[in-house]
């Protein structure tokens, strides 16, 4: 019996490998009816379809989506037999919510706080915001970044920058150039806690000034700091105007 059932599996393995199952048919679809933007045939042709090995029966499919899964814009790939010889592949491209430590457009992260890697892309990421943060806290500072986008958009601006440095201090910019002093995280007062402080008094404070105000420290237990372009204390004195220097009289030669 033992040798009858290795004599049949051993049969049917050498008819799994005959040419005659070969794939001859792949198909490349977005996964749930998404449109592919960023992966193309060309791609699949050049990068995919040489290491696809086997046939029909005896293709790897695990190997198969981890090939897909190398393309740039591929978060995850699915990968399918449909009789008589084909594959079916379905692709879930990232959608770029950010630049990621990268002004020059190559490297994102998604809105699930995944980075990628999309070289070339320097027109796209010109039009995205710029985060940054040391390696790992992607999904951090996409939380916060995220925070702010709802913050912001009730005074009519937008983040920019956000910027997260290794000591845990939160830096933004925004849209209109304001560079924001948020600091660390605090037990007496939260990061979230200064910024909702800053935009409810936003209106009552640096929103009424025609002024230009150059950056805002959040940094205070009780209120913030502002930095307005031309604006000095009570009782300082006025910079010294400009005069120019009087011209040395001209030496006459020998």
């Amino acid at each position: 019996m033992i040798a009858l059932a290795f004599s049949v599996y051993t049969l049917a393995k050498w008819v799994a490998a005959r040419p005659v199952f070969a794939i001859r048919a792949l198909t490349v679809e977005g996964a749930d009816g998404q449109v592919l933007a960023h992966v193309t045939g060309q791609q699949v042709a050049q990068v995919c379809v040489p290491r696809l090995r086997g046939t029909f029966f005896t293709a790897d499919l695990e190997q198969a989506r981890d090939t897909f899964e190398t393309l740039p814009w591929v978060r995850k790939a699915s990968v399918r037999r449909q009789w008589p010889n084909r594959l079916v592949v379905l692709l879930e491209e990232h959608r770029a919510l950010a630049r990621w430590n990268d002004d020059a457009g190559n490297r994102f992260v998604n809105p699930q706080g995944e980075a990628f890697s999309a070289p070339g892309e320097t027109k796209l990421g010109a039009t995205l915001p710029l985060l940054t943060g040391p390696e790992g806290t992607e999904k951090d500072v996409v939380r916060r970044y995220g925070e702010m986008v709802g913050l912001f958009n009730r005074i009519g601006k937008a983040p920019r920058v956000v910027a997260y440095s290794p000591r845990q201090a939160w830096t933004v910019k925004l849209s209109d150039g304001l560079a924001i002093e948020v600091g660390r995280e605090q037990t007496q007062v939260s990061v979230s806690a200064r910024l909702e402080r800053f935009v409810a008094n936003y209106g009552n404070t640096l929103g009424r000034t025609t002024a230009k105000v150059e950056a805002v420290d959040l940094r205070y237990p009780n209120g913030f700091a502002a930095k307005v372009v031309g604006l000095r204390a009570p009782g300082a004195a006025a910079p010294a105007p400009l005069r120019p220097r009087p011209k040395k009289p001209a030496r006459s030669g020998a």
